[in-house]
């Protein structure tokens, strides 16, 4: 019990750190672009504002920093959860395919375009999808987010067909920048595992395949994926800066490329410290999501050395 506290506060302690770096960089970047703001508040008077939460106003906006980004945070949060699940969706299944026949000319096919979705950023293949599905064919909306519902404090555009209509080519290009990686990583982690004398045993035993794909492969496979995604969707989350402005898309990351254009340092400066809560906040995550597949490796287990040694996890 005492272990689970004491790594429960070390992990409080970095993340304390983490979040004290990131906001004395915050006020560096404060005063290169607004300095006059910090010509009368040293870091310390700046620190303990954060503190009381007091992120600051902004100047273009005239209200509260965080005000502000919570208003746009909505709209990058579902554009990324869409972007997810289509990554999710299609990461599995081929994923699993290219691992079982690694050498049939169709999976050779997933993997050599999974290395053009690497080699081609977003905007050039969100260009080539708004000239032909808006402009040619004028199948979908080119840009913004369509009708929103509010619900409560969050405007939702997953309510109403004109904002799935909008919301389609910008995930959609996301999720081809995400999927590539996470295809690979898949597969690779696939036919390692399948290899392991753990895997070959069950085989031996005459358990069955499926069953060995899920339970022996998948299971123990998941786990570097987590972290992957753990780390990418913090970094989508943060950086949509050319999907949300190639599709004028109203959510931070055109929030925080517009504050740098009018020399809003204050809101840029709130928009670095929401970020890294944000990455400390994911990584938190995975660290839980890393017992529902193996809880030898879960945060309260007791035995974690023993985890590194443990091998596979069996069903």
């Amino acid at each position: 019990m005492m272990n689970h506290v004491i790594k429960l506060l070390l992990r409080m302690l970095t993340s304390c750190l983490v979040l004290l770096t990131v906001a004395v960089v915050s006020y560096w970047v404060l005063g290169l672009i607004s300095p006059q703001q910090t010509l009368h508040m040293d870091l310390g008077q700046y620190l303990g504002r954060l503190l009381e939460g007091d992120f600051g106003r902004s100047q273009f906006y005239h209200e509260p920093n965080l005000h502000v980004i919570l208003q746009k945070l909505p709209a990058t949060f579902e554009l990324v959860l869409v972007a997810s699940i289509l990554v999710a969706l299609l990461v599995l299944p081929l994923g699993f395919y290219t691992a079982i026949v690694p050498q049939h000319k169709l999976a050779r096919g997933v993997m050599a375009f999974s290395l053009l979705g690497i080699s081609v950023p977003v905007f050039l293949t969100g260009s080539l999808m708004v000239f032909l599905f808006a402009v040619e064919l004028n199948w979908l909306p080119a840009f913004g987010r369509g009708q929103v519902i509010r619900l409560g404090f969050w405007d939702s555009g997953l309510l109403s067909v004109s904002g799935w209509q909008h919301i389609i080519m910008p995930a959609v290009a996301l999720s081809l920048a995400m999927l590539p990686l996470f295809l690979r990583l898949l597969r690779a982690e696939l036919m390692q595992v399948m290899n392991s004398n753990p895997v070959r045993f069950a085989q031996a035993m005459g358990i069955a395949p499926w069953r060995i794909w899920l339970s022996y492969g998948l299971r123990n496979a998941i786990l570097p994926i987590i972290t992957m995604a753990s780390l990418q969707l913090g970094t989508t989350m943060a950086y949509t800066l050319v999907a949300e402005s190639l599709f004028q898309w109203p959510g931070v990351g055109t929030l925080f490329m517009q504050a740098i254009v009018r020399s809003d340092g204050s809101l840029v400066a709130a928009y670095l410290i929401l970020v890294s809560a944000m990455f400390l906040l994911f990584s938190a995550l995975a660290d839980l999501a890393y017992g529902l597949f193996n809880p030898y490796l879960s945060p309260w287990h007791r035995d974690q050395g023993v985890a590194s040694k443990s091998g596979l996890k069996a069903p």
